[in-house]
């Protein structure tokens, strides 16, 4: 028997009790009711539940240890604050009294952000895409006291709920009531089998670990592919045992079966998923895929020997499709055309038009050093293509409320919000929709000529430019998302006016909608927190357009820098414990969280970027300090970062991540800062650390390399030193 059998079980609603007394022991005493300790902690995702009616606890030994005495399972929820089903699902489940008196009394219910707690989330996200070939947030996990996975899943509709799916759906995902209810008679009924099962399930996860395949797995107990998905953090995973040989002879050289041929692979494959009418890659939904759009960018900008390989035209192939999915992007509905507020972080829709509305800063971070390469390729000019979302995207991380009063940035913003200040009804997306009537009552107070005009160029519609096929439960109903359908060199010659007097219409019309917006709108709610890592990546993205910039736009230019460099000092002084060389991953009103190995992987990067723009020594200091301790916390002697420290609490798989997801891999940054720390250092051996890390991932790059576009550009470092 295996775990996907509990979990069509739960689903099923059926369950063959059996005779006797499976646990082994009764059931001890009970404790004293649990009291919700959400407010005691730091998160701004966990505290908005602290008048929860469900009682919640924090991840620590604490509710660990009383679930081992009150012999009860964990039911972990992983969410985060900006996440539209992640509220949703507070709102219909656990501010029920049912629901909440099931998890308090039957359960001990944990709640964990998943931006203080990555590891968490890669080994139960892991799981729960294993067993239902699917993914995404909230994740929730019943997990035995041993910590292992019983069953799981993501969103599932609370009581008030329903409403929430489609009718006609075959696809829906279960209720949360029918879920607790049948778990909760599962482990009294059959404790022995779930702690059974849970253990297999377990092995296998470190089973695919060990092989290097977790995250690539379509179902457990099946060999295959699982197809890549930004929900996810798929790819971790450690080295295949048997192929770390040459790592442990301190062999200074790459793999001879990692070559150039990998890129040439790479490129095919993505090319062959490539949507040539909306762009991007795949159906729908669709995600923004900074390292994949950066691979494509950056192949035509690599050695000779590169383009030899791959091809020169196949190169070009390459810069194009990256070019189109960025114009897709620009012009969707992930793009606020109003506000200039950045993008959001996917859209339900292939052709860009339905978002889900939250932002997050590691997409806008990445997402500008993308249209800098993007607007590089046009000329760099200031009339150059990409541009205006060069600028547009500066001014997004540099100004309140992602730039924080101390120097560092904020980790995101909300999908929801109220339509009207005073309201406290919040909708998906209220504060970027719009209705055509209040559209034309704004912009006739203007010029009567241009509502029309702005209007079509904008896909604004009487009865709202949502279809009903994809808003099965009336939420856009009247209500429109802004996007461009057509270019406006095409569009001009549409509507019979010349493209100079469309683009003042658009200004005039971004100026008064943002201003109505601001008037009468409230803004979602930020979650202030600063993650390490992120910050290191928005340092990086700042760095490089202080340095494309500089020419052109001086005053821009410095105040990428300063805010590059504030944030950079932000870190030092708060996060940077310089007398344990110990860094920390969140400060909220303190620190947090210690770092893992992604937010050194990230900040050193930030760093060196910096180092290139100012000359700053101290830069390079900090970066090869960190490099250090990254180095020994987390490095294996065969080779590759693991993602959490040898005795980090309460994970049941220490793993190494190498895909890239919707961020670049841990181990591709780790040997891209190695290789560029060690031309800064020559004495030390980060050359040869870095190519032992790519060496630990040669079985995985070798069967699939599309799946590592980062971990390429390192056996490029490594084969050419370029």
């Amino acid at each position: 028997m295996v775990a996907s059998e509990l979990t069509a079980s739960a689903i099923a609603m059926r369950s063959t009790p059996v005779s006797g007394d499976e646990s082994g022991s009764s059931l001890p005493k009970p404790l004293a009711p649990l009291q919700n300790l959400a407010a005691t902690s730091q998160s701004p995702y966990i505290r908005d539940q602290a008048k929860s009616l469900v009682s919640w606890q924090l991840f620590n030994d604490e509710a660990i240890e009383r679930s081992r005495k009150e012999n009860k399972l964990i039911f972990l929820h992983i969410g985060y604050k900006a996440c539209h089903f992640c509220r949703l699902m507070s709102l219909e489940t656990f501010s029920n009294l049912e629901s909440a008196s099931i998890l308090n009394e039957s359960f001990i219910p944990v709640i964990v952000d998943r931006d203080e707690r990555p590891d968490l989330e890669a080994i139960y996200m892991n799981y729960v895409q294993a067993v239902n070939n699917s993914g995404g947030f909230p994740l929730n996990v019943f997990l035995t006291p041993n910590l292992e996975p019983v069953f799981g899943g993501t969103y599932w509709f609370g009581p008030a709920g329903r409403r929430h799916l489609n009718d006609d759906s075959t696809d829906e995902p279960p209720a949360s009531l029918t879920i607790f209810r049948k778990v909760r008679d599962i482990w009294s009924d059959q404790e022995a089998r779930c702690r059974k099962e849970a253990t297999d399930v377990v092995g296998q996860l470190k089973e695919f670990a060990a092989e290097g395949t977790l995250g690539t797995v379509a179902t457990l107990g099946k060999r295959g592919i699982m197809a890549s998905s930004a929900l996810g953090p798929a790819g971790w995973g450690a080295p295949t045992p048997g192929h770390t040989s040459a790592v442990q002879e301190k062999n200074t050289t790459v793999s001879e079966e990692l070559d150039l041929d990998q890129l040439e692979e790479a490129y095919t494959h993505i090319a062959g998923t490539f949507d040539p009418v909306f762009g991007g890659f795949g159906l729908a939904p669709k995600y923004l895929t900074p390292p994949k759009l950066a691979f494509l960018l950056g192949l035509s900008r690599l050695p000779r020997a590169v383009q030899d390989v791959v091809g020169e035209a196949e190169c070009r192939h390459a810069t194009n499709i990256a070019l189109d999915t960025l114009r897709h992007i620009r012009d969707g509905a992930l793009h606020d055309h109003i506000g200039g507020t950045g993008f959001s972080r996917c859209s339900v829709t292939a052709d860009w038009s339905i978002p889900n509305f939250e932002k997050l800063v590691t997409d806008n971070a990445q997402l500008l050093s993308l249209y800098i390469t993007a607007w590089e390729e046009g000329g760099g000019s200031e009339t150059a293509e990409f541009f205006d979302v060069v600028i547009e995207l500066v001014e997004y991380l540099t100004t309140s409320p992602i730039a924080l009063p101390g120097g560092a940035f904020a980790t995101s913003e909300a999908a929801d919000s109220c339509y009207k200040q005073g309201e406290t009804d919040k909708h998906e997306g209220a504060y970027y929709v719009w209705t055509r009537r209040e559209f034309d009552s704004v912009l006739d107070e203007i010029d009567s000529h241009m509502s029309p005009i702005l209007a079509a160029y904008w896909n604004i519609n009487k009865d709202g430019n949502v279809e009903e096929k994809n808003d099965p439960n009336d939420d856009f109903i009247n209500q429109n998302i802004v996007w461009v359908k057509t270019p406006i060199e095409q569009f001009s010659n549409h509507v019979s006016t010349p493209v100079d007097k469309i683009r003042e219409y658009i200004e005039q019309g971004r100026t008064a909608l943002r201003r109505r917006r601001e008037q009468e709108r409230v803004r979602p709610e930020l979650d202030d927190k600063v993650v390490a890592g992120w910050n290191g990546l928005v340092i990086s993205a700042l760095a490089k357009a202080a340095s494309a910039l500089k020419a052109l736009r001086p005053e821009q230019s410095s105040k990428c820098r300063s805010a590059a460099e504030r944030a950079a000092i932000y870190v030092k002084e708060k996060l940077w414990d310089s007398n344990e060389k110990t860094l920390y991953r969140v400060w909220s009103g303190g620190r947090g969280q210690v770092a893992f190995a992604d937010d050194y992987a990230y900040l050193i990067q930030g760093l060196l970027d910096l180092l290139e723009l100012t000359g700053n020594q101290e830069y390079r200091e900090f970066a090869n300090a960190l490099q250090q301790t990254q180095i020994s916390l987390f490095y294996d002697a065969d080779g590759a970062f693991f993602t959490t420290q040898m005795h980090s609490p309460h994970t049941i798989l220490r793993l190494k991540d190498g895909m890239d997801t919707s961020l670049p891999s841990t181990n591709a940054v780790s040997a891209s800062n190695l290789f560029r720390l060690a031309s800064l250092l020559p004495d030390s051996d980060f050359a040869t650390k870095a190519r032992q890390t790519i060496n630990a991932f040669e079985v995985e790059v070798v069967q699939h390399p599309w799946l590592f576009p980062g971990l390429l550009r390192g056996v490029v470092t490594a084969r050419l030193g370029s």
